[in-house]
């Protein structure tokens, strides 16, 4: 038989399964479904607008500053590798 019909008798069989009621719906659950959150929800400080635009230039600039060294330290890195191919 192919996997077409194994697949096809399957369907079939699970259709049945499901009209005439021979299977009670979610009876293999856990149940976590239907349990509440048992967490509080975290809600966020009130922050005024200068501060957060004080920490935004913060942020810029320390994101500025590591391109910069990565950059510096991969120019160093090929140059190093050319000197290194070209030597040879």
């Amino acid at each position: 038989m192919s996997s077409i019909g194994s697949m096809n008798i399957t369907l079939k069989n699970n259709r049945k399964l499901l009209k005439n009621g021979k299977r009670p719906p979610f009876k293999k659950m856990n149940g976590a479904s239907s349990k509440k959150p048992s967490y509080k929800r975290y809600t966020l400080p009130h922050m005024f607008p200068h501060k957060l635009r004080r920490v935004r230039i913060k942020i810029k600039r320390y994101h500025r500053r590591m391109f910069i060294r990565k950059m510096i330290i991969a120019l160093i890195g090929m140059t190093l590798l050319l000197i290194w191919v070209y030597m040879q």
